[in-house]
């Protein structure tokens, strides 16, 4: 094998998400810095340098590479990584980048009729992304992504729970190890992953507010603790009196110091994925046998009573249902909840429910105001 004076290894673009190298060897060293400086005027430019026409899964790994993963989270990367390799590629992966066209786009996109309306509006925002940026470093002219219009999606309703719902699961939590995690998110809005890095200092007794500067992502099923989901993630909370007095009584029998968690498992640690997804599950089943469903001999849930589709976040959704029903402003209502578009606080803030029916019939149909039929 000849040895060479100088070499140099260039990425040069990515291909199913591995880096394509291109290595330079010369024992000239005029010759080797002349070609080092072409690949690297073309990475700098975003020109291909892997062949003349380059497919759209090599730039879309390059793009991705370069441009997303730096500057997302893991969940994020992951839901990108997926959106890339299940939806797009598949479909438009093997076709020259600079000979796709909108039509193209717009019959994939067709393919994906029935999805979440919230997947659709992700996997086009993937492709306005990675063709605006190929545009943008001249892999090709225009991009073909502009004004790609979506199908038809399903939209699985959220909702607050009901009243004899509310009333089961505080029966099923009365002495459970996940009561104090299920209030947090039914009585003062957090979300799941503002949950579990919660430390007593976030907590000031005195004016009963929580303060709420972080949250977790899972690595795996590796807890690590990043800032909140956005800017106005970071938030004050007053706790409900009868919650803050739980959470007092609770720090003083485990005589637990401030930067103690307040949420944790055996080994005093944060709470894996696994561990909150069984902990849920044991809530769940708790719940449902509360509400009445039918049990095995061996405590299996035979006929289910409680909606399974319920998750931790429908508790949120609950508390900001609460916070209109007391007469909360929705300017209020959004800093409480920590969103930082007003729309998505309004979206549950207005929601009409069967609670509210039945609230409203009984002021519209009081018993002074029967009519003789």
């Amino acid at each position: 094998m000849p040895k060479y004076k100088y070499r140099k290894s260039f990425t040069i673009g990515y291909r199913d998400g591995k880096p394509i190298r291109k290595d330079i060897k010369s024992n000239n060293r005029r010759d080797f810095l002349a070609k080092c400086k072409k690949y690297e005027q073309l990475i700098d430019a975003g020109v291909n340098a892997v062949e003349n026409q380059q497919t759209v899964e090599q730039w879309a790994w390059t793009w991705y590479y370069t441009y997303k993963k730096p500057l997302i989270g893991v969940k994020q990367q992951k839901n990108i990584d997926a959106i890339l390799r299940l939806h797009i590629l598949p479909a438009i992966g093997y076709m020259k980048i600079d000979s796709v066209r909108s039509y193209h786009l717009q019959q994939f996109l067709n393919t994906q009729v029935g999805k979440s309306n919230s997947q659709l509006q992700k996997i086009r925002g993937v492709i306005n992304q990675m063709f605006l940026r190929a545009e943008l470093d001249r892999v090709i002219n225009h991009t073909p992504a502009r004004q790609l219009f979506l199908p038809k999606g399903t939209e699985k309703p959220r909702r607050s729970i009901t009243e004899v719902e509310r009333a089961a699961l505080y029966k099923a939590i009365e002495f459970h190890k996940g009561k104090v995690w299920i209030l947090f998110m039914l009585r003062c809005g957090l979300r799941r992953g503002e949950t579990i890095p919660l430390r007593w200092k976030d907590i000031d007794f005195e004016t009963g507010i929580l303060t709420i500067n972080k949250a977790i992502e899972y690595d795996g099923d590796t807890p690590k603790v990043k800032s909140t989901k956005t800017e106005s993630g970071i938030r004050y909370v007053p706790i409900p009196p009868d919650f803050l007095q739980l959470l007092k009584e609770r720090k003083k029998i485990r005589r637990e110091d401030d930067n103690h968690l307040i949420i944790y498992n055996r080994n005093g640690r944060m709470l894996s994925q696994t561990q909150v997804r069984r902990m849920w599950a044991s809530v769940q089943r708790r719940w449902d046998i509360a509400l009445g469903a039918e049990t095995s001999p061996h405590g299996k849930v035979l006929t289910h009573v409680l909606d399974q589709d319920i998750t931790p976040h429908y508790l949120r959704h609950t508390y900001c249902t609460d916070l209109r029903r007391r007469g909360i402003s929705l300017r209020e209502a959004q800093a409480l909840m920590g969103h930082a578009d007003i729309r998505t606080t309004a979206n549950i803030y207005d929601h009409f429910d069967l609670n509210d029916a039945i609230a409203t019939g009984k002021r519209l149909y009081a018993p002074s105001d029967k009519e003789v039929l």
